[in-house]
Formats: structure tokens, sequence, C-alpha cells
């Protein structure tokens, strides 16, 4: 072989080798940053292990999301927060209006409080930011207004249900830096009341329905002042009622959607019934015409007062029991498959519903037999005498609510189905109050991300036109008059 291609050969395997050589580190360098990639990957799936719990509450923002990006939240840059803005878009409409500004009390909500409230939120931006709109609960101004102009203006658009302006509703800001919340109300029942069809787009639904409203109901309850009247000593004591009739009723409506009327009619065949409404009326009363008493005052010198709602829907219940249970006579109502549930609203055995009879003479022998057995009648008074009630005989007939609360936890017990539901849900004061400190305690996405949909509708949550006087209808027997 001569020199030349000795030389020749000697550089062809050296090129060979450098090509392996290189082939080698090309593949060392993809290996690494393989590892690199599952060292980050893994690091990752700690660090969202760690921090899982506060995705479960707080949304995980898209890392475009414009509040992500920032350092730090520039709040100068939002609308003046020193005031909240109610707009009720249907005021010019009702008769459900507002002081201006509302007085709403936020000095329960404290600083550490709302440090503690979003700690969990893993955008330190977005974090200090809702720590300090919380924080500004304690200085704000509420205020009220119907005039549509300064739908800018308004944090919260509110509806009543009746007068919502259907499929026409004004379109809101929804952004980080400005937020603006919708509200419908409403305190007639399903079959009494329209608009319902609009309500998926609306954010806070409340009215009478304990476990549909959100974020709270809002009840024709006071619950300080009815826990006053719930607890107090009986008024007028057996002995003492009335003679003329041992059962009042007051009602104007004899149209009711339940039928009602038609129950009270064929009731008044077994025992005296002083009707002093427009409706079957039988009796007079200068109080009552005049109105120089309420209800509840009038009711105190019969043993029985009949309550009955002009429908019977999922928790509707209104005054007509708070004046019944306020005088401390026994009220008389209706009820079927929960609709209502009234041991949300009242302690057991402390009224009489007329669905557990089997017919008009029935239901009239029990409240006859009451009627004359103080004992037997005493019994459905528990709540308000000894030893339940250690003060039945104080004199003592107001207190606060926390001490009524915690009187209704020795009474009731703290798993009694009233405390659960009606003492737990009605927080008992305005309805704005009570959005305006949910809107500032809640992050804005989890409010508009809430699965929304329309009121319920009569056919799901109410009992069929004239149920009750079907019931009855249907399981009379002959009437014997009294």
């Amino acid at each position: 072989m001569s020199t030349i291609e000795q030389v020749s050969n000697n550089i062809c395997r050296w090129f060979t080798i450098d090509l392996e050589f290189g082939a080698i580190l090309l593949n060392l360098y993809f290996i690494g940053q393989l590892y690199i990639h599952y060292e980050n990957n893994q690091e990752t799936k700690q660090h969202e292990k760690r921090h899982r719990h506060s995705h479960d509450f707080f949304p995980i923002i898209d890392k475009q999301d414009e509040l992500v990006n920032q350092r730090s939240y520039k709040i100068n840059n939002l609308k003046n927060s020193s005031q909240f803005l109610v707009l009720d878009w249907t005021g010019h409409q009702h008769i459900f209006r507002e002081q201006d500004p509302i007085k709403c009390d936020f000095s329960d909500i404290t600083r550490d409080q709302c440090i503690s409230k979003f700690k969990s939120l893993t955008n330190d931006a977005l974090r200090l930011h809702l720590i300090e709109r919380c924080i500004r609960l304690s200085t704000l101004t509420v205020r009220w207004t119907d005039d549509q102009s300064r739908l800018n203006e308004a944090d919260l658009i509110s509806y009543h249900s009746i007068h919502m302006p259907s499929h026409n509703l004004p379109k809101l800001e929804r952004s980080d830096q400005r937020q603006q919340y919708s509200t419908v109300y409403v305190l007639e029942s399903e079959v009494h009341s329209s608009g319902g069809h609009d309500w998926h787009e609306i954010d806070f639904p409340m009215w009478y329905n304990l476990e549909r409203s959100y974020p709270e109901p809002a009840t024709y309850f006071d619950i300080k002042t009815y826990l006053d009247k719930l607890f107090a000593p009986v008024r007028v004591p057996f002995s003492k009622k009335t003679t003329s009739a041992p059962i009042i009723w007051i009602i104007s409506n004899c149209n009711a959607y339940n039928g009602r009327q038609s129950l009270v009619r064929q009731l008044m065949s077994y025992i005296h019934i002083d009707s002093l409404g427009g409706c079957l009326n039988n009796a007079k009363s200068a109080q009552a015409q005049a109105r120089a008493q309420s209800n509840s005052e009038l009711y105190a010198s019969y043993k029985f007062v009949i309550s009955i709602e002009n429908s019977n829907c999922e928790d509707y219940v209104t005054e007509k029991l708070i004046d019944g249970l306020s005088s401390t006579a026994v009220p008389i109502v209706a009820s079927r498959d929960g609709k209502p549930d009234y041991t949300r609203f009242a302690p057991k055995h402390s009224y009489i519903n007329v669905y557990d009879y089997k017919n008009v003479k029935e239901l009239a022998d029990y409240l006859n037999y009451l009627s004359n057995n103080e004992t037997a009648y005493n019994e459905y008074l528990w709540f308000r005498r000894s030893p339940a009630n250690k003060y039945a005989t104080s004199g003592i007939t107001e207190r606060s609510l926390s001490e009524n609360l915690r009187l209704a936890d020795e009474i009731l017990g703290v798993n009694a189905t009233m405390r659960q539901w009606l003492l737990t849900k009605e927080a008992s004061i305005n309805k704005y109050c009570k959005l305006v400190k949910f809107i500032h305690t809640t992050y804005w996405k989890l409010i508009y991300k809430r699965k929304k949909s329309n009121r319920p509708t009569p056919n799901e949550v109410c009992l069929p036109s004239n149920d009750l006087a079907m019931y009855f209808t249907n399981s009379s027997i002959a009437v014997v008059p009294a």
C-alpha cells in the first residue's frame, strides 16, 4: 500500500471515530434534557399536591390572566370602593323600598378573619387584593337607588321577580378590575309570582326557600323577635280564654289556591270559629276593623288560630305562623309531603296539622277535646313552660339574638330540625347587607361560575290547586251540625 493510501485510510478511520463519538455526545445531551424535564415535572406535581386544597376552593387561574402577571394589584385603578351601590332595577314598580343609605353592620368582620379567609389562595397578588377588599367592609357605605341611569355605577342590580324585564336584563361588567352582580327576590309563593324563568341569569336568588336560596334565604322571619315571642310565657291562661269560640280566623282572600276556605267552611259545621276577616265572616271586632291591635294580640284570647297559607309550597311560611305563635295560641296549619315542612320553622308539637286527620269531623273532635282539656292543650305550649323554659316565670321577654339562640339550643336541642334549618340559615339582617358581606368575603369567580337555575315551578315544589279542599271532600263523612 502506498504512503498516500495509508494516509487516506487513517483519515477515514479518524473521521468515523469522530462521528461515532459525536453521536454518543448527542445522545448524552438528549438523555440529560429528558432527566431535567422529568425532575421539573416531579417538582411541579409536588407543588400542586401541596396546594391542592386551595385549588378546590379557589379555581386555578389561567397563566395568561392579567392578575397573575401583575406583581402588585393597583387598587387605585379600581372604582372608588368606599361605597357599594345597590340599584333596584324594578324599584319604581313595587313598594319594597330601602332606606338610603342602608344600615349594615359589618363589625364582626376583622382583619384576621379576612387574612384567614383567603390564605390558601396561591396567587399572591390576587390574595392581597381580596384581603384588602374584605378589610374595607368595616368602612363601607351601602347605598340604594332605583335610578336606572346609574347602571354603570352600580355594584349590585336587584330585581323583584314579578317585575323582571323578561329576556331583557341589562348587561353587567364582569372582569378582574370591575365586578357587577345581580340578585332577585320575592316573597310570594311560586303559584302567585312570575319571572322565575329568568333566574338562570341571576347570581343571587334570595327568597323564603331555605335550601334553594343563594347564598342565604330572605324569609319572613326576624329571628330575634320571633324567638323573643316564641319563648315568652303564655299571654292568656287557658281558664281566661274567650268563650265565644275556641278558634279564630282572619282572612280576606276567599279564593285561595289550596282551597283552605272549603276546609274552614266544613270545620264550622263541627266547631265554633270566629271569622273576623272578609272570608266567611261571622263575627265582628272593633279592634280588628280599626286594626287597633295586631293579629297576634287578637289571637291571644283564643285557644287556636287558623294559620293556613294560601298555597302549600316548599318553605312557604309567612306571618300567619309567626303571628299565631307570637300570640301564644296554638296554630292550625296545613302540610303534606313536606310542603311546607313546619318542623323547619317551629318546635315539634307546637301546632296542629290538618293533614294528620282522616276527615273534618276527626279534626274537629280533636280540637274540641283539646278545648276542654287544659292538660292536653298545654302540652302544645311545652317550650314556653317550666321545666323546659327557664324564663317561663321570670318575666323576661326580650333577649339578644345570641342569648335566644343559646336558649333554643337548651329548649329545642342543637339537633332539632328548626335549629338546623331556620335558626341556622336565616341571619335576620337586611338582604342587601347579607349580599354585600358575602361579595366582599368571596372570590368573585366562584360566584360567577356557580351553576345557576330557574326558580322551581309550582308543579315541582307546591301541592296541586285545591289540594286541601279535595283532600277533605274525598274523605268527608255525613255532616252533623254542632
